[in-house]
């Protein structure tokens, strides 16, 4: 006990600066912010000219505010959602300050019940409406939310109607933010780890089952699975409906070879040809340099497990697909007739009175047994009790659709999409790296320490009309700056001269990639803000609003200019295009036909946050340049 008081003294203690005790931060009420940022406006006023200075330095910090603001995005099932969020002072930036935690199962699970709510919805919609894009026209200001958006009651979100006696473990919190934050599931607020029994893994893996592969038995993917492909990757081959590689060895032309006794014409017999996959499954016997290839397992135990869809059948229920052949088939007619030859004697042998089987008294099966069986066969994290969150971001919910076959009625687009998404899944196996060991730095908690930010609570949709509202203050502050009397922005974001301009001032009024590339990137937040917006005033239901989110992040080529600026992001654009083609011909069977209604936007989301992560730093550096620029001019110290 004396140890432990020792290292956590400091951590308890009273936060002394020159003598007097520092109490921690009060949480503002959100009219404050919602106040200063109301007044400031769009900074035109004389009042606040030595606040300008303050914003157009928070500029370099927009990146990073947009991506929290992405990464915190209300779920489809979500009507509001309300996040801790960390403000200057001066109204000119706002953090959201929070990490998505998901409990991984139930994450899947509730992204399954959209995927059957959307499926239905579309099936019963006879003409589903897309959304308007942009939702708002470019000279409208942002809406103020406290005028226009605070009394309004939201419409329904999407929410699966759950059976209070089939979904019992499951379905008071089922569509909650956060889910068992306060019970004994969690080890607590801070959300970390999870351990849930088995009604409730039983629930959501049934809940989940859309979105789950049907493919127990790992003999399915033979010469189709990681090893495979990299073996396929290293002899330069490309197994049937597998990614192709550019050749990891320069230096296997072998046509100028001289002949050996190991390739002479004469020697060597090959009656059948050999085929790519024997190459790949037997690489040192097939191949003449195998280099850096791996060798998979060539069989796996088979399975008799089969999924049973009725949850009315016994536990131990023996399903026909897996019934012995008959004996009187089989038979010869010796084996019979040896049979009759040793005849038996009438008094059949029995066990003594008194004799009982082991365990007689206990029943076979409990309630929980077919649950239980079900979720030893179930992929992870189904077939885990316990485990650690996730960020919502990190949770692939498609990965095991592109791992599988595509199946063969499928255009050619849709498995050039299978093959690219692939591709990209071996690379990143192949390029996994043991993280180096670093020093967190917390960002927020640092920028909270100072008595420059104040933290509160708003809903997200407040968060991200003042990101778009500062950001919009921010590169207008940049442009006048430069006195470009003669380019508007407008607040979609959009850079028009306002007359023919002269080369003079089309020279003057050249910026680099760093802010077009921040512009842009807010005219991504702005539209899926506007989206929020829009169904928070009642205009769009839920499953328009999430199909526009799925329009947005799956067309951002179209709605912004983003790759202009970093054509690296074709990558994205492109992979965007390949998961909407994968998510569509699974979605639009059976008796749900083409067209809009396909709200399943996860997967695209994560794609552009993990553009986001990776440009944040790098778009820092460039506007931390641009504004040293700005302030110091050439003469840096």
């Amino acid at each position: 006990a004396r140890k432990w008081q020792q290292m956590n003294s400091k951590r308890y203690a009273d936060k002394r600066k020159f003598g007097y005790v520092e109490a921690p931060k009060e949480d503002m009420p959100p009219e404050h912010v919602r106040k200063i940022i109301k007044d400031h406006g769009d900074m035109s006023s004389r009042k606040f000219r030595h606040d300008k200075r303050v914003y157009l330095g928070a500029l370099k910090f927009v990146p990073h505010a947009v991506y929290k603001l992405l990464e915190n995005m209300p779920m489809p099932w979500e009507q509001v959602r309300h996040v801790k969020v960390i403000y200057h002072i001066t109204g000119a930036i706002t953090f959201v300050n929070e990490i998505p935690w998901v409990i991984e199962p139930v994450y899947i699970a509730q992204w399954g019940t959209m995927w059957i709510m959307m499926r239905r919805e579309k099936r019963d919609r006879r003409h589903f409406k897309r959304m308007r894009f942009p939702p708002f026209d470019d000279e409208e200001p942002p809406l103020d939310y406290a005028d226009n958006i605070l009394d309004v009651d939201p419409l329904e979100a999407i929410e699966l109607e759950l059976d209070e006696e089939e979904d019992s473990a499951v379905h008071q919190w089922f569509f909650d933010h956060q889910p068992l934050r306060y019970s004994n599931f969690v080890n607590g607020p801070s959300y970390k780890r999870w351990k849930l029994p088995l009604p409730i893994m039983g629930a959501l893996y049934r809940l989940a089952g859309q979105l789950l592969s049907d493919f127990g038995d790992k003999n399915y993917f033979y010469l189709f699975e990681e090893q495979a492909f990299i073996t396929a990757k290293s002899l330069n081959m490309c197994i049937p409906g597998g990614p192709k590689f550019e050749p990891l060895f320069r230096d296997m032309d072998t046509r100028d070879d001289d002949w050996n006794e190991f390739n002479d014409i004469n020697k060597l017999i090959i009656r059948s040809p050999i085929r790519t996959e024997y190459k790949v499954a037997f690489p040192y016997l097939y191949n003449n340099r195998p280099r850096k290839v791996r060798l998979s397992v060539y069989h796996y135990p088979l399975t008799m497990y089969i999924k049973t869809e009725d949850p009315d059948l016994p536990a131990y229920y023996y399903d026909p697909l897996i019934h012995p052949i008959p004996s009187y088939k089989s038979q010869r007619a010796g084996a019979r007739q040896l049979d009759e030859d040793v005849g038996h004697d009438d008094d059949e042998w029995a066990l003594p009175e008194g004799v009982e089987p082991l365990l007689a008294d206990v029943p076979l099966y409990s309630e929980s047994t077919a649950t239980g069986i079900a979720l030893l066969w179930a992929p992870i994290p189904f077939n885990q009790r316990s485990g650690l969150t996730r960020r919502a971001v990190d949770v692939p919910l498609v990965a095991p659709w592109f791992q599988e076959h595509c199946p063969p009625s499928y255009p050619v687009k849709v498995r050039v999409s299978y093959q690219k998404l692939l591709k990209n899944y071996v690379l990143n196996q192949l390029h996994r790296r043991p993280p180096k060991s670093a020093k967190k730095k917390y960002l927020m908690r640092a920028l909270k320490a100072t008595k420059f930010f104040q933290s509160t609570e708003l809903d997200w949709v407040e968060a991200g009309l003042q990101v778009c509202r500062q950001g919009y203050n921010m590169l207008n502050l940049l442009i006048h700056r430069k006195n470009l009397n003669y380019l508007h922005l407008d607040y979609n974001f959009n850079l028009k001269p306002v007359k023919t301009l002269t080369t003079k001032e089309r020279k003057k009024s050249r910026f680099g990639n760093a802010f077009h590339l921040c512009r842009e990137i807010l005219r991504l937040t702005k539209l899926v803000v506007d989206a929020n917006v829009q169904f928070r005033l009642g205009n769009v239901d839920a499953y328009q609003l999430a199909d526009g989110l799925q329009y947005i992040f799956a067309h951002v080529g179209q709605l912004t200019g983003m790759y202009r600026y970093k054509y690296r992001l074709m990558r994205q654009i492109r992979m965007c295009k390949d998961l909407k083609h994968i998510i569509y011909y699974r979605f639009n069977t059976g008796p749900v036909g083409k067209g809009p209604g396909v709200g399943f936007w996860a997967p695209m989301w994560r794609v552009w946050l993990f553009f986001l992560r990776g440009v944040v730093p790098l778009l820092e550096r460039w506007l931390g340049n641009l504004l040293a620029r700005q302030f110091e001019g050439r003469n840096t110290k």
